[in-house]
């Protein structure tokens, strides 16, 4: 890949010195040599499969500062500070920042994804990023920084799915129902409406081709078995299910739900008085209550645990496991419909 070579050369820092002790000995400075910043890339495309392989490597050859008589007078000998400035604007207006003790920087793929997702880039578009060293001699002197090198980054969408065809989702070749691990790595969850005796295996991709298929070990349905041996996966009973799996692991699991319930200070904050209904057409979750008291919100209560209730931490409609009390606006009559069957995204609404 092309290597970006941007040069540029520090001032030189006038020697400085303090007041003479007894012996004579001054304390100085030394001058601060040229710095010059490389970047190894200057188009990275992240996906995936370039998860754990090395895809970036900033590196640069600014020399420490060094402080005579270091040892008599207790002072560091090196007292230069190097930050790594990384932003999505030239001006630098708002740097992630990283203070480096080394030479280089190196990013695997799965490092520099979260890294550049935290900046705000889009999965999917390529966007430029801006590089420079700032380096800090002490808190009263002038900062000094390196050129600025830049390179474009095209991240990826760290969520994946585990897609359940068979008799879950209407047919083998039907990838409809799936779990999400919403950050890859290798935990899934999701909700599953299924009748008993229901059939079905897991796999990694909506097709039958490039896809890692895994069934259950024979005589161990919670097992999981990729082999060419495995058998189907079953539902030994019929219901409404939280079904996780755990692909390092190899397991999976499912939670029956008896009930969601909406709760607050409106029903003296019951586990049972206001439950919601299914809708197996439109694969919703609904209730219409009178809320009269607003003063402390709802929550939605799932098998009537308080260890398994949901809400909104960002008051968006998105629905989260643990999350804050649902906020109502002002008393009346509402009917809530609650959708977990996307399960990258459980959602509500409240009119």
């Amino acid at each position: 890949m092309k290597t970006i070579h941007s040069y540029i050369f520090f001032l030189l820092l006038p020697l400085l010195f303090v007041s003479c002790d007894r012996d004579g000995n001054i304390i100085t400075l030394s001058d601060v040599q040229e710095g010059e910043l490389l970047a190894s890339a200057s188009n990275v495309v992240l996906s995936n499969e370039t998860a754990g392989a090395l895809m970036l490597s900033l590196t640069w050859n600014t020399d420490s500062l060094k402080i005579t008589h270091s040892d008599k007078y207790g002072i560091s000998e090196t007292a230069m500070t190097n930050t790594l400035q990384l932003d999505t604007l030239q001006s630098f207006a708002n740097p992630k920042e990283s203070i480096e003790t080394g030479v280089s920087k190196s990013f695997t793929g799965s490092a520099l994804n979260s890294l550049v997702l935290s900046m705000g880039l889009k999965p999917g578009k390529a966007t430029t990023i801006y590089a420079r060293l700032k380096s800090s001699i002490g808190a009263n002197m002038k900062l000094l920084y390196s050129n600025v090198v830049s390179f474009t980054v095209t991240p990826y969408d760290v969520i994946s799915f585990l897609y359940m065809p068979g008799d879950v989702s209407g047919g083998w070749n039907n990838y409809t129902t799936k779990l999400c691990s919403p950050s890859s790595n290798g935990e899934y969850e999701g909700y599953v409406a299924a009748t008993q005796w229901a059939n079905f295996k897991f796999c990694t991709e909506p097709n039958n081709t490039t896809a890692i298929y895994y069934g259950s070990l024979p005589n161990s349905l919670y097992t999981l078995d990729s082999s060419s041996s495995q058998w189907n996966i079953w539902f030994d009973e019929g219901g409404y299910f939280l079904v996780k799996a755990n692909t390092n692991t190899m397991t999976w699991s499912k939670t029956a739900i008896s009930s969601f319930c909406i709760t607050g200070e409106f029903n003296g904050w019951s586990l049972t008085a206001n439950p919601m209904t299914y809708n197996s057409v439109n694969k919703v979750w609904t209730v219409t209550c009178n809320i009269s008291t607003v003063l402390y919100g709802i929550q939605i209560i799932a098998n009537q645990d308080w260890n398994f209730k949901y809400g909104d931490n960002n008051n968006n409609g998105v629905l989260t496991l643990g999350g804050s009390n649902i906020v109502i606006a002002s008393p009346g009559t509402y009917t809530i419909t609650m959708d977990l069957s996307k399960p990258e995204k459980y959602t509500y609404t409240i009119k």
